[in-house]
């Protein structure tokens, strides 16, 4: 490529997407050359960061997404934003679901992409097994007489970095984009939170135009100015040009993650409000949805907010949900809707604390959005159960097995309450399993009869011809 055209091409943008553990933010470490794994809890990317290095004296920036399945909303708005996206794929693990779930978003983008096998230093790997994995998704490497790059990769050993960068770059070569810095801006939030003592923080990725402290931009009709640019570095910048990702400060809101800035901005009814609701719209809403668990959550950026939010299980109901520390406010919330308070990556200060404890509110702090999603999927079990337990009408343990013309009855003796012709009942076996019926005969020394009652024996017909055994308990819902 001649130089004086090679200078009006941007940068490109580089998205890593894959697996939650296949190595996406260790390789970005060994790109970047820094102590990034070291910093994730659990060494899993919480919210989407971008940064920018130099390969062959040309820049490079890098959107890191999160790979988990909580993440999928972040992901694929890394994939949008991005120009080309590397897929990793651990050498000893292949394709795996949220590698799948990449695929779609970076097909739905129509994005070029380039396959980075990671771990290729660990021992029982198999990467004819990836490629045919891969195959088998639609994505078709050279070898194979595709179009996809594939780069062989040890982020832990610093092999394959070079030649990764090395592909970017010609990948780049092919279908660059212009460098346009004279057009009028236009940038895309990458991440938007709330800092005591900053105020909102916006990070963003220039696309076309620059970007520059003192600068005026409309938001939803208010006039800020662009009070400071944070590079990657932490270094305080006057400018950004296309392809440089920058925090700003200045802005009075957080904005939502995808939001296009512009010189003027007219935010959707979708951004996310930072402030709380009143007493009387909090139980308002803990009582539109009947049946639920009730949940407040509050978060340390948007991103990861949203991520919760969209992962939450059927029976979960977020009644209440914000940016920034646990507060007072929140507590008084918290104890008037009976609602346990979710802190993820806040801080909770003693005194806070202390006011929790005094009015019995329970405070769950966590770190990783998969264990907060995976502990309410728990919750929303225990608490479906839990509902079940306060309806159970009567129960009865199965105590011996009898077939009468082909149908298998369960001889049993009531333990608890009494169970009746025509009610719905819950079979668990000793292993926790369950499975739903109901009751279509009850017989008593061979006779049919309505119902049976505790310390009674009798012979339970069920609709269907479940598979149940000596020891497991029958437990009517009514």
């Amino acid at each position: 490529m001649e130089k004086n055209t090679d200078q009006n091409i941007r940068p490109p943008i580089v998205t890593i997407m894959g697996h939650v553990d296949h190595g996406k933010t260790t390789l970005l470490d060994a790109i970047r050359k820094t102590n990034v794994v070291a910093r994730e809890h659990g060494g899993i990317t919480q919210h989407i960061g971008a940064y920018q290095i130099s390969f062959r004296d040309k820049p490079i920036t890098f959107i890191d997404t999160p790979g988990h399945a909580a993440f999928e909303k972040m992901r694929s708005r890394g994939a949008e934003v991005a120009d080309i996206v590397v897929l990793v794929v651990a050498a000893n693990d292949s394709v795996k679901p949220q590698t799948v779930e990449a695929i779609k978003h970076i097909k739905a983008a129509n994005k070029p992409i380039i396959v980075a096998i990671t771990k290729v230093d660990l021992e029982n790997i198999n990467i004819d097994r990836v490629k045919n994995d891969l195959k088998a998704n639609d994505i078709l490497v050279e070898e194979f007489g595709g179009q996809t790059p594939l780069v062989q990769v040890s982020a832990s050993k610093g092999t394959g970095i070079k030649d990764l960068l090395e592909v970017i770059r010609l990948v780049w070569e092919i279908n660059p984009q212009q460098n346009l810095q004279d057009d009028p801006l236009e940038a895309v939030v990458i991440e938007s939170y709330l800092d005591k003592n900053r105020g909102p923080i916006v990070s963003i990725i220039v696309l076309k135009g620059i970007l520059k402290v003192g600068q005026k931009i409309q938001v939803d009709g208010d006039l800020i100015a662009v009070k400071a640019l944070v590079d990657d570095k932490n270094q305080s910048i006057k400018e950004a040009k296309p392809s440089k990702p920058v925090e700003v400060l200045g802005f009075k809101k957080v904005l939502v993650v995808g939001t296009i800035v512009r010189d003027l901005i007219k935010t959707s009814s979708q951004d996310i409000q930072i402030s709380s609701p009143d007493h009387f719209q909090l139980i308002t809403k803990a009582q539109e949805v009947k049946g639920k668990f009730k949940i407040i959550v509050k978060a340390d950026v948007l991103g990861s907010l949203e991520a919760i939010e969209a992962n939450l299980p059927e029976k979960i109901l977020i009644i209440n949900s914000g940016v920034g520390e646990v507060q007072p406010t929140d507590i008084n919330f918290a104890k008037s809707a009976k609602a346990p308070i979710l802190a993820f990556n806040v801080k909770v200060s003693p005194q806070v604390t202390q006011l929790a404890q005094g009015e019995q509110v329970i405070i769950r702090n966590y770190n990783v959005i998969y264990e907060l999603v995976s502990d309410l999927e728990d919750i929303a079990d225990s608490f479906q159960k839990a509902k079940q337990e306060l309806k159970i009408q009567g129960s009865a343990k199965v105590i011996a097995i009898f077939n009468i013309e082909g149908k298998k009855i369960a001889g049993s003796k009531i333990t608890s309450g009494k169970i009746k012709v025509g009610d719905k009942v819950i079979v668990k076996n000793q292993a926790g399993s369950e499975l739903n019926s109901s009751v279509v005969s009850i017989k008593k020394f061979k006779k049919d009869v309505e119902g049976a009652l505790a310390g009674q024996e009798c012979g339970i017909g069920l609709e269907q011809n479940i598979d149940f055994r000596e020891g497991d308990v029958i437990k009517s819902l009514g």
